[in-house]
Parts: structure tokens; sequence; C-alpha cells
């Protein structure tokens, strides 16, 4: 007879099998690294309360989950907090199903107002979809780097070829670092220009420690100040770059172009073909952004039990509900919104 599914609270005893068993599952992402799950409790203050699924003592399954208790827009579970992907990780049906009840139960424990799964299959039909709002962009890149810019459409190629005016011996350069310091002084400054609130720097300071060089910070220069910046992870065979920034400067000297390309070209270089460009807000302009590099989106599903909320989340800075927000954070001095910055994206995991 085959042993029942136990689902447990996850303790730091576990974190030894948590680690085997994401890193046997191809569905495991970024945000189910035990990494990233305790870079986002130091850094943002919020308890973890991550579920492990056991039959006979092996792990059939995992669940992160972040009780995140907001001053504005009050209590939620999220898998995975401050990330664009998690949910369910199983080995079968029955896991999955066991992990998502007992997800609902932690809910109503906590009385959140839901409980919020950022990918992975659905846990039951309890669970609403929830489509129509982000979509992802991810794909394969040549064997060879050289072939990269053939590979890339048309007028993409063409901004390359002017990007790359930053390895001509002026007075631009580029640069890969360690320090979180100046990748933040750019990066910050382009979200306040956004209208967002930025991170803590003790987050991107904690992932570039825990990650090591699995986590890959790049800059642009002009006369030796940083104008542009890339923070990128490296994860089996997949590069994803994930946070960038820049000002007017790096935008003048298509920064952005030259960064992504020379991301591609090492990746190549380092047998990484697969270019997971994160995910965008569909219709926005990083997603058009991603499509002139000649990525097509694929839809995002996530799945979300209402506990006490009626209807299901849009906690994002570009909510119209936020709009007023937005453009009050665009006005802010830079070292107020930096100051600021932390307290407010609390807010908006």
């Amino acid at each position: 007879m085959r042993e029942t599914i136990a689902v447990l609270g996850f303790t730091p005893r576990d974190t030894g099998r948590w680690i085997d068993f994401v890193a046997e599952r191809p569905a495991a992402t970024l945000f189910h690294d035990h990494r990233w799950l305790e870079a986002v409790e130091a850094a943002y203050g919020y308890r973890n309360h991550h579920l492990i699924a056991e039959r006979g003592g092996r792990i059939a399954g995992v669940l992160p989950l972040t009780l995140i208790d907001s001053p504005l827009l009050g209590r939620s579970l999220i898998s995975t907090a401050f990330g664009i992907g998690g949910g369910i990780v199983a080995a079968d049906d029955e896991a999955i199903v066991e992990l998502g009840r007992a997800a609902r139960r932690l809910g109503e424990r906590f009385a959140v107002n839901y409980v919020e799964l950022r990918g992975g299959p659905s846990p039951g039909e309890e669970w609403i979809e929830k489509t129509g709002l982000y979509e992802s962009f991810e794909k394969e890149m040549p064997a060879e780097a050289d072939r990269i810019r053939d590979w890339l459409p048309r007028n993409r190629r063409a901004e390359v070829k002017k990007a790359l005016r930053i390895d001509e011996a002026n007075e631009d350069s580029f640069r890969l670092d360690q320090r979180v310091d100046d990748f933040y002084a750019v990066y910050s400054a382009a979200l306040r220009n956004l209208g967002t609130p930025a991170m803590p720097k003790k987050f991107l300071r904690l992932l570039k420690e825990k990650f090591g060089d699995d986590a890959d910070i790049a800059l642009v220069e002009r006369n030796g100040e940083p104008v542009a910046g890339l923070f990128s992870f490296w994860r089996r065979d997949r590069v994803m770059p994930y946070y960038i920034g820049g000002g007017e400067a790096g935008r003048s000297m298509r920064a952005y172009d030259y960064l992504y390309y020379s991301l591609m070209r090492r990746a190549v270089a380092r047998g990484v073909r697969l270019f997971d460009f994160g995910r965008s807000k569909i219709g926005s302009t990083h997603s058009q952004t991603k499509t002139f590099w000649g990525f097509e989106g694929k839809p995002l599903v996530y799945h979300v039990a209402l506990i006490r909320a009626t209807e299901p989340p849009n906690v994002n800075p570009n909510n119209p509900k936020f709009a007023r927000f937005v453009e009050m954070w665009k006005k802010l001095p830079l070292p107020v919104a930096n100051f600021l910055g932390p307290f407010a994206a609390r807010n908006f995991p």
C-alpha cells in the first residue's frame, strides 16, 4: 500500500533536504532556491513559513511561503515573495493537492487576505487562476558566441553594433564587479525615475553574498562613473538578467543593449544557452523591449486562494490605484527616495 502524504512546516534542519530536492526537480526555479528565500527573510524582516510534503520520510514536494504583513495592503502569503516565480514543486499530484490544502489552512490560521502562488501547478479547483497580467520570455541561443549577432532581429543587430563602441578606446568602459554599491546607485535612480520604490540595498548584498559566482554584476561606465548596471543569476542551463537600470547617459550609449549582448556572449562561452528574460507586464514597454530582441512572450498563470479577500489581488506599482503614488515618487529627490524606498517596497512583494 502506498504511504500517505504528510505536510510539515519547514525547519532549519530541513535545509539540506530542501536543497537536494529542489536540485533534482527541473520545475524548480531561482525562487525555490533556499538562498533567495533566506535573503528575503533577512532583508525584509518577513517570516517564512515554507511547507514540505513527505511520504515515508522522503520529501515529495515543497512550497516556499512568506507571510507578508503590509502596512498598506494587509496580510498575505506569497510564493515567492519579491520574486516573479514560485509555487509548488512536487513529485506527484497527491503532493500538489496536499500542499495546496495546507497552504489554505495556513492562510486561515494567519487570517490573510489571500494566498498567491506565482507559478507551478494548480493545487485544485478551489484556487483561482490569475492570468492576463504578466508574461515570461525565454529563448535558446546559438551554440557559438560569434553567431549571436546574426541570431538577433535586424533592428536589434544595428543597435548592438552601435553599442559596441563601448569596447573601443574612449571614455566608455565595461566591468564585472562583486560589489553592490555602484550597481544600486544606478538601479535605484532608474527606479525612482519610473516611480517605483527601490528594495533595500541589504537585499541585493545578501543575494550576492549567498549566490556568490551564481550572481553576476555588470556595469557600463563613462569616465569611470557607472551609468548602467545589470544584476544576473546563473542557474543550471540558463542565465537570467534580473535587475537592470541606468540613466540618460546609459540610454544614449545603448548601454542596455551592450549589457544584454555581452551577457549572452558570456553565457554561450560558459556553455549556457537558455536566456531567461524574466517577467514583464503584458503590453508594457519592458515587454515590447523583449520582443524587439526576438523573444516571444508566454502568459504566466498564478494561483490564488481567497481567504478574507473577495477578489484576486493586483498588487504592483502599475495598478491604476497607485497612479498618484507613482507620479509623486518620480518627483522625490533621489536621497529621499532611496531612504524611503525600502519601507515602501515592503508593500509590493
